[in-house]
């Protein structure tokens, strides 16, 4: 996701991230951690795996003020790998060499449609923290606030990818388009007009999460949460909702793929 988009998400109190897994429900518990000094997420598991006893009932809604937001034009040289990483937010495998010849010099913008939520309500989390069991998560975590817990993710159903002002794709025929990725039999790939493509879920795939609304977990005499805490600088007027890492895209990974980062399953 490109600058305008985020900044969006940050303003609305979402933190972007790329988890291209499915089948995501909140409330999840996250550890932030670092690799190469570069911030990276660990996404520990469904909350109530440390709440025994303890079930959430997520809720759907739109998400009208997400959709539909477009990013900043990019030229081709910076695209390609901004479409794969787009892509892969709704599921989309994309091809290992993307081609976008056909664009020309052509800027582009980037939309997400059919955005909506599943979301429990903080309010259900706060009764449920005081049987919270951490387990084998390191005290340092902790101490040094690294915990968070997901209570709201957005998906979306569909991407737009649009040549900017009046310049069209040289596309010859319909037919170039499966070069572009490929794409599962859960998604469809179509040209709405000349200067405009569509990559779309079908009515019954799980698509990934693309950002998350999250609070942050503490501890002193009890656990204590903090959802949509926000910043109190004098810098910022009007405060800004919380968010992890505002103006960047989290990558986002599991466990097994990061040392010290306790247990998960």
């Amino acid at each position: 996701m490109a600058d305008a988009l985020v900044k969006t998400l940050n303003r609305a109190g979402f933190q972007p991230i790329f988890l291209p897994q499915t089948g995501l429900l909140p409330p999840d518990l996250y550890n932030l951690t670092s690799r190469n000094r570069k911030p990276r997420l660990v996404r520990r598991g469904p909350l109530a795996r440390y709440l025994p006893g303890c079930e959430f009932t997520p809720v759907r809604s739109t998400l009208p003020d997400i959709a539909n937001q477009r990013s900043s034009g990019k030229s081709i040289s910076g695209s390609a790998s901004f479409l794969a990483r787009c892509l892969a937010c709704l599921g989309i495998e994309a091809a290992p060499a993307i081609n976008l010849s056909f664009a020309g010099n052509t800027k582009f913008s980037f939309s997400l449609g059919g955005v909506f939520s599943l979301r429990v309500d903080p309010s259900d989390i706060d009764h449920a923290l005081k049987r919270l069991r951490p387990g084998a998560i390191p005290d340092e975590y902790v101490n040094r606030g690294f915990l968070h817990i997901a209570y709201e993710y957005a998906f979306a159903t569909s991407l737009v990818m649009q040549a900017e002002g009046d310049h069209e794709f040289d596309l010859r025929t319909d037919a170039d388009l499966p070069q572009l990725a490929t794409v599962n039999a859960g998604f469809t790939l179509t040209r709405a007009n000349r200067n405009t493509i569509t990559f779309e879920a079908c009515a019954d795939s799980d698509v990934p999460a693309f950002a998350y609304r999250a609070g942050r977990l503490t501890r002193d005499s009890k656990w204590r949460f903090y959802p949509e805490e926000t910043y109190r600088s004098e810098s910022e007027i009007p405060p800004q909702p919380y968010v992890l890492r505002r103006g960047v895209v989290l990558d986002t990974e599991s466990p097994s793929d990061t040392e010290n980062s306790g247990t998960y399953r």
